[in-house]
């Protein structure tokens, strides 16, 4: 019972670190590529 224990507590905590830990660094990338187009926007006005 302590090994089946073991497996469901590591697929559970599997899946909440592939949900929580790209969703975090795709919110600091699209902070990044918003700067860019931005930076790229006032370039062209010039």
């Amino acid at each position: 019972m302590g090994t089946l224990q073991f497996l469901v507590l590591s697929i559970i905590a599997l899946g909440l670190f592939i949900y929580f830990f790209p969703y975090k660094n795709l919110k600091i990338v699209h902070k990044k590529l918003d700067t860019i187009i931005e930076l790229l926007k006032k370039k062209d006005n010039k």
